[in-house]
């Protein structure tokens, strides 16, 4: 049986909150007439909008509200020699920092102020590098399904009854749903 590379999300995957919303929160806190410039950045893309958030917060890792049914399972793939990646629609100065904390990952792929790692751009990234169904996918949005649906195995966390209705026609293991 081929060991596939496990591939996980960041955001309500491995971490139980966003960062862009915590990162957004924390920079209007410190300056909120920054919501006036916004809608120019988001007008350059999404990744551009993270790029400037990033530049005005920092986000303390070891203080972020990790998932330990996540973290566990993680931890069994990598015992069993699967190379474990974090590929996230987070920036990538966050999705760095989270990973050297945890120690658990070989590779990092996230958002950059060119190019937002999400949904169809991310599914598209992991194929190229993988291979059409040449990754297991953790995740926990509707937004992951063409990540899923690129994917070996379609793995749940943290997901809604809508999210379980949507993935049946894959192969699919749920870590936890949301209550």
């Amino acid at each position: 049986m081929k060991n596939f590379p496990l591939i996980v999300d960041l955001d309500h995957t491995l971490i139980d909150t966003d960062l862009l919303y915590e990162s957004s929160l924390a920079v209007l806190k410190k300056s909120p007439i920054l919501i006036l410039l916004y809608p120019f950045w988001l007008m350059k893309g999404k990744g551009y909008l993270k790029d400037q958030l990033v530049k005005r917060f920092t986000i303390d890792v070891t203080m972020l509200p990790y998932n330990d049914i996540t973290i566990n399972y993680i931890k069994e793939r990598k015992k069993s020699g699967s190379k474990v990646v974090l590929a996230t629609a987070s920036h990538k100065y966050y999705a760095f920092a989270v990973a050297k904390h945890l120690g658990i990952f070989d590779d990092v792929m996230a958002t950059n102020k060119d190019f937002n790692l999400s949904s169809h751009n991310k599914a598209s990234k992991l194929i190229e590098k993988f291979g059409d169904k040449g990754f297991d996918y953790i995740g926990d949005h509707m937004r992951d399904l063409p990540v899923w649906e690129a994917s070996n195995l379609s793995i749940l966390a943290n997901v809604t009854n809508r999210v379980i209705k949507n993935t049946q026609h894959l192969e699919v293991l749920i870590l936890s749903k949301k209550s």
